[in-house]
């Protein structure tokens, strides 16, 4: 927020250094980012008069120009102009001066001739058509009404202000203008601020001949009034006006654009006027868009439009999107007779949700999301109303036309003093709080411990409810000086902290999954349409219910992901284009599944991904393995044929844990891997968070060391190809052999020679004892003969 010295001067009277200025509003929570020159970057400038112009004795085109620069004596100044003359008055850059660009002026001799300075052009100060007109012509600038010769540049062309760049917090919206951030001055000064009296102005005639004004939807538009002006003229605004929008860095338009853009600084609340030529009937309809709708904006701009979006319209198209900008099909031309000025206030989110589709925000939309308020709207109508009639732009016809849907005035709430004194660590009486509060217009009325309190209209920030002792606190710290509460330690009881189970099992996942290798990464939430149908997820796979964001980034991150499959993949893609050399990568984290009218069900998940040099189905089982381990789960897990449509068929296994299905694993198909530019064979498994926790164990159970010998045996198979490994493993643990069957191991899968078509070989190794002695020959003869039964029930041949 830009605010020249001159401007506030005109609301506070200011008796201070600039340091001091900067430290008392620092105090008060506002930071003076830059103090600045309103002509930046400009030393030693005066106006100088030329004299006398002489062609240069060795140069066609160089000039020998005799100045005066006001200090009684005249210099010779050489110059390369095409427009300079005699008598022409003009900036000269003094020996010692500095120009932008840290350009430094020094005598200089020039084919001959010693240049005791330089005439200048306005480029050359960094000064625009917008600052002085001809500032942009080429050649020097024409001072044609400047003061007489010697006088700062600065002055010569009214830009010898000084500009504070003050920065607003972002919950102070009323201080995004001249007469708010003035208010703050005045307290920080120990002055009481009084607000400026807007002048009724002269009206005649009836309103409603030329214009009505219809609000469909209250909601986001909670106040729109608007004023009719006839007899238009179109002209350059006053010079003072003109002066002070380039302070505030808007380049002066002309005198009806001008007053809306010096209203929008001087309240902070944005305006708008329509040629009512171009609105249809006169009547303003602010409704939401329409489907498959278009405005083309004041840019030139055709932006389409969507039911959640507000609308300024006529009963046939729409003339502006509201609170962003109006629309060219009704903008304020030369030749426009009766214009409609309008003041209105918009829902903060609507306009920012309306802003981010668009992707075009105005420096009325920043307003409006900052939040607007419904009186400051009519001041601001009346204001340039006012200036309507002063600047002799127009007539002003019948009353405001107001349709209003808010409550005015100020808010009426309750604090506690004691609550206020306890959050500030203060002894404040209820009415030093009072005295305080009203150097900042809050009035406030002690009432034993309770403080009754006006909040002016102005003031969003403080909230009525629970959080209103806090914002009265803060009021009351920063008006009576935060340096002046003395400091103090916190206090508080001190409560034993606790991990939860949650945390404690991701924790001791991360530390497995980290043991065996593998990265940790973090992969974006978001996915695209394209990427399920790259999952080759059926129709009806719940991983298909995805979460669609209302405001994305791009189409191909418009979903919340189901599964953290995607993710993994693009890492690895990633990784293998990077050659970084590592090929095992886990995640913990969450996705979304929209099946709840209400609220996503959010679910955490454990991915795990292997590729590269040595990875297989099996070392990624293993890592599977080890995880399970660590979670006190590995003793009831099981692997079962199956599995997501994205993992090779004959290359997949689910994950169950008991009867709970906890997970998949596998490898992923060509197709799928290729969908994502992976050009390696991929090992992917997915588990559920969720389910293992209601699993997960760090209890362990410990033996002794068997006090008597084992017996190590193995015994090969054949089976049916089909037959699954963990089947038979099942049944030698649980064949009846009357001793300990432990540590069955499937260590060999053979196919070839002397197996037949459709068969294979499964070959276990394991281990025969007992607890309470030896185990004879007899022992170990029966026990392998029952376990040879058990696997011939099942359809095992013993192989010799």
């Amino acid at each position: 927020m830009k605010l020249p010295l001159k401007w506030l001067k005109e609301y506070v009277s200011y008796t201070v250094t600039h340091e001091e200025f900067i430290e008392k509003m620092m105090w008060r929570g506002f930071e003076i980012a830059e103090i600045f020159d309103e002509l930046p970057d400009v030393e030693g400038v005066v106006v100088g008069r030329v004299n006398m112009v002489e062609r240069h004795p060795n140069a066609d085109k160089l000039s020998v120009c005799t100045v005066d620069a006001g200090d009684g004596q005249e210099r010779i100044v050489v110059c390369g102009a095409p427009n300079v003359y005699a008598g022409m008055l003009t900036p000269v850059a003094l020996p010692g001066a500095r120009l932008p660009g840290d350009v430094f002026i020094t005598p200089t001799e020039m084919r001959g001739v010693i240049s005791e300075g330089m005439l200048c052009s306005g480029k050359e100060l960094g000064m625009t058509d917008a600052d002085y007109p001809g500032s942009e012509v080429y050649g020097l600038l024409d001072l044609r009404d400047a003061p007489a010769p010697g006088t700062p540049i600065a002055v010569a062309v009214g830009m010898d202000d000084i500009v504070f760049n003050v920065e607003p917090t972002p919950n102070r919206p009323d201080c995004q203008s001249i007469i708010g951030i003035c208010r703050e001055v005045a307290a920080a000064l120990n002055q009481r601020f009084v607000e400026p009296v807007i002048t009724e102005v002269a009206r005649t005639g009836h309103a409603g001949d030329y214009a009505g004004v219809t609000v469909e939807n209250s909601a986001l538009c909670p106040r729109y009034a608007a004023c009719v002006v006839t007899d238009i003229v179109i002209e350059p605004s006053p010079l003072w006006m003109q002066k002070k929008l380039r302070s505030v860095g808007l380049r002066p338009i002309n005198n009806i654009v001008d007053i809306t853009n010096f209203v929008m600084v001087e309240y902070g609340h944005p305006m708008h006027a329509f040629d009512l030529a171009c609105v249809t009937d006169g009547q303003i309809v602010v409704r939401n868009a329409l489907e498959n709708e278009t405005v083309r904006t004041l840019d030139g701009k055709d932006r389409p439009v969507d039911p959640s979006m507000l609308l300024i319209a006529d009963p046939k198209k729409g003339v502006g999107i509201a609170g962003v900008m109006g629309g060219e099909n009704s903008e304020i031309k030369p030749e426009t007779k009766v214009a409609l000025f309008e003041a209105a206030v918009f829902e903060r989110g609507n306009i920012r949700a309306t802003a981010r589709k668009l992707r075009h925000t105005t420096d009325a939309a920043a307003r409006f999301i900052k939040g607007t308020e419904a009186v400051n709207a009519k001041k601001a109508l009346d204001r340039a109303i006012e200036l309507v009639t002063q600047l002799k732009a127009g007539r002003v016809v019948g009353d405001t036309i107001d349709v209003c849907a808010v409550r005015l005035g100020d808010r009426q709430m309750r604090a506690s003093v004691s609550h206020i004194n306890k959050i500030i660590d203060t002894t404040f009486t209820g009415q030093q709080m009072a005295d305080i509060l009203d150097k900042i217009n809050i009035s406030a009325v002690p009432d034993g411990d309770a403080l009754t309190l006006a909040v002016p209209h102005y003031r969003l920030d403080i909230e009525d409810g629970i959080e209103t002792d806090w914002d009265i606190a803060e009021e009351v710290a920063r008006i009576y000086g935060y340096y002046n509460i003395a400091p103090t330690l916190m206090r508080g009881g001190t409560l034993r902290g606790r991990i939860t189970r949650p945390f404690c099992m991701e924790d001791d996942i991360k530390d497995a999954l980290a043991a065996a290798g593998a990265y940790e990464m973090y992969n974006y939430n978001f996915i695209g349409p394209a990427t399920l149908d790259a999952l080759l997820l059926e129709d009806g796979d719940e991983r298909r219910r995805a979460v669609k964001i209302m405001n994305p980034f791009g189409e191909d991150q418009g979903l919340m992901r189901t599964t953290l499959v995607p993710g993994m993949l693009k890492t690895v893609a990633l990784n293998i284009n990077r050659r970084t050399g590592h090929g095992r990568f886990f995640e913990v984290g969450n996705v979304h599944i929209d099946n709840n009218p209400t609220l996503p069900e959010e679910r955490k998940m454990i991915g795990i991904i292997c590729f590269g040099a040595g990875e297989d189905f099996y070392s990624l089982k293993g890592a599977v393995e080890e995880l399970l381990e660590s979670l006190g789960v590995l003793t009831i897990a099981r692997f079962v044929r199956g599995g997501a449509p994205w993992l090779h068929p004959g290359r997949r296994a689910q994950i169950y844990a008991g009867d709970v299905c906890v997970g998949e694993m596998g490898e992923a198909r060509p197709d799928v891997t290729a969908a994502f530019d992976v050009n390696a064979r991929v090992y992917v498994a997915e588990l559920s968070f969720n389910a293992l926790l209601g699993l997960y164990s760090r209890e362990r159970t410990y033996a002794p060391a068997p006090r008597y010998p084992v017996v190590q045996r193995d015994v090969a198979v054949q089976v049916d190809e089909d037959t699954e490994a963990d089947a038979l493993k099942a049944v030698i643990e649980n064949a009846g052999t009357g001793v300990l069957v432990e540590h069955v191991r499937l260590f060999d899968v053979f196919r070839g020679g002397g197996i037949p078509e459709g068969k294979k070989s499964l070959a276990y190794s394991f281990v025969l004892r007992k607890d309470d002695r030896t185990l004879t020959d007899e022992d170990i003869t029966a026990a392998m003969a029952a376990i040879i039964r058990a696997l011939e029930d099942k359809g095992a041949i013993l192989r010799t």
